[in-house]
């Protein structure tokens, strides 16, 4: 409570500054350019305008500096930015601006600000008034749409128009507007606002809506997905006029497995406020709601708070501002909140701590409504724990930390390993051992995924310096690609070069994950594979604990002739030709449900695991998450603490023997290995 009444006074005093100061920004004059952007990152605030009045702006906030610059398109590109900007979305270096009113979706350069393409409503699109901008590959993105019954398909490099998506029907009456999109595995999640009360699930590969989830409330307004593959859904209720009724005015939030379809939480909120959002923060596990004020709650959490995390400001009469938008800094979880004040003069940004303690506040343009944050935002924060090569970029520190060598790869059967669409024939028919290692090592060099095949399929790694054991920290990062709902754990074991020799050729030493000692690991575990006699066959399997199986054979996925590779070696056996891999094993967690597989994490201690070891570490790697290993993990054989001073090795190995029948076989998958020793300046040899 005390919290809230001391933010609610900052605010009130923040608001009469605001109302006092000047209602009109300083015009903007083309031959002015914005400074480049020096920090290598920043806040976007687009400032939506007026209505039919062709003054929306887009702001810079450079939040080491404090340093905000106003009407960067314009004095960038020597035109307007166009009439009513509604959403901006970056996606690597290109922000991705949706006009409304205007038509147009703008691609600008987040370096300079100037355009690099633009997608426009014409004859040759359906494009009407776009709405919000998904990027779902590197060549394929969507835009939704206020009046058109499609959501358009653009490309969003080329900023080719590739076709639409038809939503025709989606709406309970008049007509059918999209507004923000999700996704979650190959389903983009998209809310039907206008006179609707519909969540539409389109399928990304056939490039169609394939079902929809009905809500009890009408026009859902904005949507979120939390890190258990949840969908988070706020309404404004609809309205009633003095003809008809499209609703009640009351808000509803939803929670929604995205998987199942299912509503899993339906709160009717207490006030009425048709500017409802929703944000998420960086682990996804905390949501941030305007409903008149801020409200902060937890994705366990069984309904809204009654109090406010933080109070709208309320100006020298009483009234309440109109809080416009809200951005959480993936980065740091800061708080940024628009303030539109009376929709005329400048708009106002408040910048909070996670805590909510007020950090800053500026002046934008007009009805400032959206946030974007650069991938780079944190690149130049000062950190206490800076690398004593300060001149050194994150690019040239990652190098130096990534593995030097790939000494085997040695991977199970599986449909990701010979031909898949992703990975490609990386390795060429008839490759060697020795090539099929260098091109492990050329895709780790640029973070690209090298599958290990199901259960017992590893890798073996090795540093050009020693990985020194900090006793208790983080010492290795592994980079998956899990999610909380399709985790595939690969257990991590590690090596002491003893004899010297620079060969993995010691003792391997497992590193305890929260599993190891229980039910759900089982040691000395060993498998063996046999290669099938015909092409576009399933391939058999034995293990020493009597189980038996398949690495079934999927033609969607992969419609290679076999998923066994050649450059492994195998040894002849009266059943034919096998090989077997040794090792642990984990129990099969994954469950298959009215056509979804979920593949649940672990707690933490395995790499492509989206356990709480998996993270976005700023100290390390700014630009994902990885997950973190600590060298005073490793055990013997035995069960005790190896005690290694440093290890020069590492090896990871996929954990699980499950598959399912979308999913095939549970494989992991690796996109690099690093040590954190270079990036602590300990680079002995």
């Amino acid at each position: 409570m005390k919290t809230n009444i001391i933010l609610y006074s900052c605010v009130l005093s923040l608001a009469s500054l605001l109302m006092t100061a000047c209602s009109d920004l300083e015009d903007i004059k083309p031959n002015d350019p914005p400074t480049p952007v020096t920090a290598e990152g920043g806040v976007f605030i687009l400032c939506e305008g007026n209505f039919n009045s062709g003054n929306s702006t887009l702001s810079y906030y450079d939040p080491v500096t404090k340093k905000v610059e106003n009407g960067v398109f314009r004095r960038a590109n020597d035109r307007k930015l166009g009439d009513t900007g509604q959403s901006i979305a970056i996606y690597g270096n290109t922000a991705y601006i949706a006009m409304e009113n205007s038509g147009i979706v703008w691609g600008i350069s987040t370096d300079d600000f100037k355009v690099k393409g633009q997608l426009t409503a014409s004859s040759d699109t359906k494009i009407i008034n776009p709405r919000y901008v998904h990027k779902v590959s590197d060549t394929k993105a969507y835009v939704t749409d206020l009046y058109a019954h499609y959501i358009n398909i653009f490309n969003p490099q080329t900023f080719k128009y590739i076709g639409s998506i038809s939503v025709e029907g989606a709406a309970n009456l008049g007509y059918c507007s999209t507004e923000e999109m999700v996704q979650f595995g190959k389903y983009v999640f998209t809310n039907c606002w206008s006179y609707s009360n519909k969540i539409l699930v389109i399928d990304t590969e056939l490039d169609k809506v394939t079902e929809t989830i009905t809500l009890t409330s009408w026009q859902p307004k904005s949507m979120k997905l939390d890190k258990n593959g949840k969908l988070w859904v706020i309404t404004d209720g609809g309205y009633t006029t003095a003809e008809t009724s499209y609703g009640d005015n009351v808000p509803h939030l939803y929670r929604i497995d995205a998987a199942t379809r299912k509503i899993e939480l339906d709160q009717a909120l207490t006030t009425d406020e048709a500017n409802v959002q929703i944000a998420m923060n960086r682990n996804a596990d905390t949501l941030y709601i305007i409903n008149n004020d801020i409200y902060r709650m937890g994705i366990n959490d069984k309904k809204m708070p009654v109090q406010p995390f933080i109070n709208a400001p309320v100006d020298s009469n009483g009234k309440r501002h109109k809080l416009y938008g809200i951005g959480v800094d993936p980065h740091n979880n800061e708080v940024y909140v628009a303030d539109a004040v009376d929709y005329r003069q400048a708009g106002a940004v408040y910048r909070f701590s996670s805590q909510g303690v007020l950090i800053d506040n500026f002046k934008v343009g007009i009805t400032p409504n959206h946030f974007a944050f650069s991938d780079e935002n944190a690149k130049n924060i000062p950190n206490e724990n800076e690398d004593e090569n300060e001149n050194e970029n994150e690019d040239e520190k990652m190098a130096r930390a990534l593995v030097s060598k790939i000494f085997e790869y040695m991977p199970a059967p599986g449909h990701q390993v010979n031909g898949y669409t992703v990975v490609g024939d990386f390795i060429h028919d008839g490759a060697t051992m020795e090539e099929a290692c260098d091109s492990v090592m050329s895709h780790f060099k640029h973070q690209f995924m090298v599958s290990l095949g199901a259960q017992g399929g590893y890798l073996v790694a090795g540093f050009d310096h020693n990985v020194l054991n900090s006793n208790g920290d983080y010492d290795l990062a592994i980079k998956g690609n899990p999610y909380s709902y399709q985790s595939e754990p690969g257990i991590v074991w590690v090596m002491k070069d003893e004899n010297g020799n620079g060969l993995p050729d010691d003792t391997w030493y497992e590193l305890a994950g929260s599993e190891y000692g229980t039910e759900n690991e089982t040691l000395d575990y060993a498998i063996t594979y046999y290669k099938p006699t015909e092409p576009f066959a399933d391939i058999r399997w034995t293990d020493n604990q009597g189980g038996e199986g398949i690495v079934p054979y999927m033609k969607s996925w992969n419609a290679h002739e076999s998923y066994w590779q050649d450059w492994v070696p195998a040894e002849m056996t009266p059943e034919g030709l096998c090989r077997t891999y040794y090792g642990s094993r984990l129990k099969d967690t994954h469950t298959y449900t009215n056509g979804y597989t979920m593949e649940p994490p672990f707690d933490w201690g395995y790499a492509d695991n989206d356990g709480k070891d998996y993270f976005k570490n700023d100290n390390f790697y700014k630009k994902g998450a990885m997950a973190y290993f600590k060298i005073s993990n490793a055990v013997t054989k035995e069960g005790k603490p190896a005690n290694l001073d440093y290890i020069n090795f590492v090896k990871v190995q996929t954990g699980q023997t499950g598959c399912s029948p979308n999913l095939g076989e549970i494989s992991t998958e690796v996109h690099g290995i690093w040590s954190l020793t270079p990036l602590r300046g300990k680079d002995e040899k």
